[in-house]
């Protein structure tokens, strides 16, 4: 049966690459919750948006919570285990949390997200999550006399696989005053540092660059700065092995399906880099399918590959580990995790 192979190894250097540029890394828990169980060997964070994920997460002081509707009972439990940083992204939800610190006469860690300047006219079909900027700069001298307020931070997050938006001191400086950076004691850039699928090669050397621009920035004003990448880290350390049930006219069927390994496919058009996979398109082209009936279920429509597949053959899929969430469309079973030290096969250089 088809299976996810996550390498230690891969995990844990790509934590490091990251931690080279920022202060704090919390690795962002949804991407891919096996991860975790990794990475929290480390000093590594983890970002939390459920109560589900809180409550399988034992660090909870490592933790930055995303809140999104919890009621007050589930806000004091939260409080009660000791969360580390709490975030809130619209102002009523801000207002119900100081009201309930007030009552009950605590403290916490405060990162208020932030919704910045937009530079193209059309966002796009995602939701843009965050107070406006102009707000902000006015929000935080209040927050900062909050006496129920200790550590206070902005956040902002471009999108996810971010190949573009990475003026990071330009859009921080346009976004708020002086007064209130100096105010600050944490930014956090959320994620959205990019990897390489094969419909996508960015210049992640760039992106890195631009971060550490920031926190040369940021260092000189006494603000650590903050970083939540999920897909940087989980994505390359995780391959998805597949096997072959049937070969015919250039298809190759495969064990598993994009709604039980990698729904990405769909969600956001990332194909994955196949081990093996030729660049100069010679070699065995196939198409490579999934096993449901559902026409939509294609892994990719075309890749050269340097063997010619055969039923039983294994089909390994790089990158794999980011968003590989399964549903259970078909009756579709949830595919292992198998955690080794390293891969079990040579990978290419760019991994």
């Amino acid at each position: 049966m088809a299976r996810f192979i996550l390498s230690r190894r891969v995990a844990l250097r790509q934590y490091e690459t990251v931690k080279r540029y920022v202060d704090v890394v919390a690795y962002s828990y949804k991407t891919n919750p096996a991860v975790w169980e990794v990475l929290r060997e480390t000093d590594a964070m983890v970002g939390l948006s459920s109560m589900g994920s809180a409550r399988r997460v034992r660090e909870l002081s490592r933790a930055i919570y995303y809140l999104q509707g919890e009621s007050e009972e589930e806000v004091r439990w939260l409080l009660d285990s000791g969360v580390g940083w709490l975030l809130v992204d619209n102002e009523p939800e801000l207002r119900a949390l100081l009201g309930e610190l007030s009552r009950l006469d605590r403290s916490v860690n405060l990162l208020v997200r932030m919704k910045m300047r937009e530079h193209t006219v059309y966002t796009g079909k995602h939701f843009v999550y965050g107070i406006d900027w102009r707000r902000v700069s006015d929000l935080i001298p209040e927050l900062r006399e909050n006496p129920h307020v200790e550590s206070l931070g902005v956040h902002f997050h471009r999108k996810t696989q971010n190949v573009g938006e990475w003026s990071l001191v330009e859009d921080l400086s346009d976004a708020l005053d002086d007064r209130a950076m100096g105010e600050l004691d944490a930014v956090n850039i959320g994620g959205g540092i990019p990897v390489r699928y094969a419909n996508s090669r960015p210049n992640v050397e760039l992106v890195l660059a631009k971060v550490g621009e920031l926190r040369d920035f940021l260092s000189a004003r006494g603000v650590r700065l903050m970083a939540e990448p999920g897909r940087f880290i989980a994505a390359p350390a995780v391959a998805l092995e597949a096997t072959v049930l049937n070969v015919y006219s250039g298809t190759a069927v495969l064990d598993c399906s994009i709604f039980n390994a990698y729904m990405d496919t769909y969600l956001l058009n990332t194909r994955l880099p196949v081990l093996g996979e030729r660049g100069d398109r010679s070699g065995h082209r196939y198409l490579l399918k999934g096993r449901s009936p559902d026409s939509l279920d294609i892994f990719r429509y075309s890749v050269y590959l340097d063997r010619e597949l055969r039923p039983g053959d294994k089909v390994v899929f790089l990158n794999a580990g980011a968003y590989n969430f399964h549903t259970d469309f078909n009756d579709m079973p949830r595919l292992e995790t198998e955690v080794v030290e390293d891969f079990p096969f040579p990978v290419p250089g760019w991994l």
